[in-house]
């Protein structure tokens, strides 16, 4: 191909006509660049061509920012239509995820109807994680960042992958001083597992596979997406024997949905590797990769250290308790979740439809807490509920839960004083553990510590 587009380029400069165009080279050191040639044709005093003469530009960095701009602009869109596609599949999962667990509390031990229970309850957890692969996709996934060790992530990875064949080796390679970083454990764990995955089909479970941490300072780098800038890192190296990635497909590897499965294998949902970019893009981290056609790949990723120690955390266990508690949300199968799993914990329960309700039924029922939506699209949201109220009742609880995280919304009431945020689909665990550790928070009013 760049042996006839150079023929033809030749040929329009006999004919004395002056070309541009783009070429893709190797180096004498094997460096892939591109260059803009802009060649004009010469004659001899009798009109014959003898040559030509011209300027050559490497534009390759040029080039690596445009697609850089490409890529952000196609994974922007595809995030805008993932997160609201996934917001309506919250609220669809919600009876999958809350009634199994309430249908097998009424059933007797070994009855016939709990093995499909079970299957209905693993169906469901797959459909949640590729939802939560869309909201992550969509920035609308909701996580704290908190200082975490990435070994403990992979230790706990390697724990997960199953059905190992013995034509795979997964070997990993931890530093024992590896500084902390700050994020979300279950984003980062997701990341590792879908690069473990990704390797594991370029390599069709025959090779070898390693997962490498280190701790590493960047002074000058520059990657295949993007310049690293300087700093200390934690680089985790995920890499294989596979069959390596084609120069013509890297540039689009973090693509939403491109997937170089063919119909008669397995396909995914073309989400991994983009899922990745937006997670190491949401920790302030970079991604960088090395791939050799026939040898393999080796994805980097580069995660900010934090210096903050990491927490103990305590198993907390289901509670219930026989508080007031009011249900605001505009979806009527959400309200009829969140009502039978309050009541299954012991709580009194009531429900409204929209914040202007909610407002008028807690001036004449007072409420220990209330559990807001936080978008309600046909009235005042969540964070504008919780504010007017708070206008008569300023001591009042509240815990917000969405679908996703809408940032400014959700920090609005956090600020206000909502105790925490809970994301749908709603489960007896999660709500059990987030109203009883509000509801039981010591307050201060005056410099007075008191309990509510």
């Amino acid at each position: 191909r760049k042996k006839d587009l150079v023929i033809s380029q030749t040929a329009k400069r006999k004919k004395g006509i002056s070309t541009k165009y783009e070429l893709e080279i190797i180096t004498a050191k094997g460096k892939r660049k591109i260059i803009n040639a802009s060649i004009s044709p010469r004659f001899d005093d009798k009109n014959n061509y003898i040559g030509a003469f011209g300027s050559i530009i490497d534009i390759t960095g040029r080039k690596s920012l445009q697609e850089a701009v490409l890529r952000a602009q196609r994974l922007e869109e595809a995030g805008r239509v993932a997160g609201q596609v996934a917001h309506d599949f919250n609220n669809l999962l919600a009876p999958l995820m809350a009634y199994p667990e309430i249908i097998r509390e009424e059933l007797p031990e070994n009855h016939p109807v709990l093995q499909y229970i079970e299957e209905i309850e693993r169906s469901a957890e797959q459909i949640t994680e590729i939802n939560q692969q869309l909201l992550t996709l969509g920035r609308r996934g909701h996580y704290s960042l908190e200082p975490l060790n990435l070994n403990d992530i992979i230790t706990n990875v390697i724990k997960h992958i199953h059905m190992v064949p013995e034509t795979l080796t997964i070997e990993t390679d931890l530093s024992d001083n590896l500084m902390n970083i700050k994020g979300g454990s279950s984003q980062i764990f997701r990341v590792i597992l879908n690069l473990v995955h990704n390797a594991r089909d370029a390599m069709m479970d025959v090779g070898h596979l390693t997962i490498k941490t280190e701790n590493y300072y960047v002074d000058k780098l520059s990657g295949k997406f993007g310049r690293v800038p300087r700093g200390e890192y934690v680089r985790l190296t995920v890499s294989d024997t596979g069959s390596g990635i084609p120069d013509d497909i890297m540039p689009k590897i973090l693509d939403p949905f491109f997937t170089t499965k063919t119909t008669t294998k397995k396909r995914g949902s073309g989400l991994g590797l983009s899922i990745v970019h937006a997670v190491v893009e949401d920790h302030n981290g970079y991604i960088d990769v090395e791939s050799k056609v026939g040898e393999g790949t080796k994805f980097y990723l580069y995660f900010p250290i934090t210096r903050e120690s990491l927490e103990e955390k305590v198993p907390e266990q289901i509670v219930g308790g026989t508080e007031n508690i009011l249900v605001v949300d505009d979806d009527n199968v959400q309200r009829e979740v969140a009502s039978k799993l309050l009541k299954k914990l012991g709580y009194k329960v009531s429900t409204v439809e929209s914040g202007e309700k909610a407002i008028d039924f807690i001036k004449k029922n007072p409420q220990d807490i209330l559990l807001l939506d936080m978008i309600m699209p046909d009235g005042i949201d969540g964070a504008e509920t919780y504010k007017k109220v708070l206008k008569f009742n300023p001591s009042q609880k509240a815990i917000i839960i969405s679908g996703y995280k809408e940032t400014e919304k959700v920090e609005e009431a956090l600020k206000l004083g909502a105790g925490a945020f809970i994301r749908k689909p709603l489960t007896l665990k999660t709500i059990a553990q987030a109203l009883r550790k509000e509801l039981d928070k010591k307050e201060t009013i005056n410099n007075v510590v008191s309990y509510k």
